[in-house]
């Protein structure tokens, strides 16, 4: 039986940090597409998909529902450009989360796994955050917001892209989600996953235990740690 492992990795807050761009540039792309002033969404990003942040959006401003899907698109037309704007404006407040640099390197060159991302970021904004730290050979496959609205949908996606791009079938008790919220919890209990919980973000390690995930630490630093757990199946 095979002992490959595929290990998807949230983005936000569990392996970087922006300085906020993501949530400026789509509350800057709102306020151009509706041709108004819209300030900084109070909508709490932690764990959302794109799709549902801009509609939570919508919901602030009384957006009427029929004009939503059209919005939608031309918002996310628009938020790559002001994403990068934003990445570059944002540059010396933008970091890698605690370890991760040690952490993906070590499970890079380890033979039985295989690593991807599953995040509630558009695919090419979620390439264009992971490339402020030349991340992206790292994880060639995953699934994103921009596939499905709903985060539990995402597993099955990221496995079958993974298949393809490594030519491996992953079982689904034999892969890890690592993030920082309860919503990385929920996808991977959607699909049979495993989940690695980390409270980087803005869940404490108790808030993210009661929903429990099959391992919870404070951090990332000790990659060996990391890799024990995820190779204790």
């Amino acid at each position: 039986m095979s002992d490959f492992r595929l290990i998807l990795f949230d983005i936000d807050c569990t392996l970087l940090r922006t300085g906020g761009s993501g949530m400026v540039a789509l509350s800057q792309a709102l306020a151009q597409v509706l041709q108004r002033p819209f300030q900084l969404s109070k909508v709490p990003p932690s764990g959302q998909t794109d799709p549902n942040i801009v509609r939570a959006m919508f919901q602030e401003v009384d957006l009427p529902v029929e004009h939503w899907e059209e919005c939608e698109r031309q918002i996310f037309q628009i938020y790559p450009q002001l994403l990068a704007a934003q990445l570059l404006e944002r540059k010396q407040d933008s970091r890698l989360e605690p370890g991760v640099d040690a952490l993906v390197e070590l499970l890079h060159e380890h033979p039985e796994l295989h690593l991807g991302v599953l995040t509630g970021n558009l695919e090419v904004t979620a390439r264009m955050k992971l490339d402020v730290f030349g991340l992206n050979p790292y994880f060639p496959v995953g699934a994103f917001g921009s596939d499905c609205a709903d985060r539990n949908q995402l597993g099955p996606i990221a496995l079958e892209r993974a298949r393809q791009h490594y030519g491996r079938d992953f079982r689904p008790e034999r892969t890890w989600f690592i993030g920082d919220t309860h919503h990385d919890i929920n996808a991977a209990r959607a699909c049979g996953a495993r989940v690695l919980a980390v409270a980087t973000g803005s869940y404490s390690q108790a808030d993210l235990q009661e929903f429990l995930p099959d391992h919870c630490l404070e951090h990332l630093l000790e990659a060996e740690r990391v890799l024990e757990l995820l190779l204790a199946l």
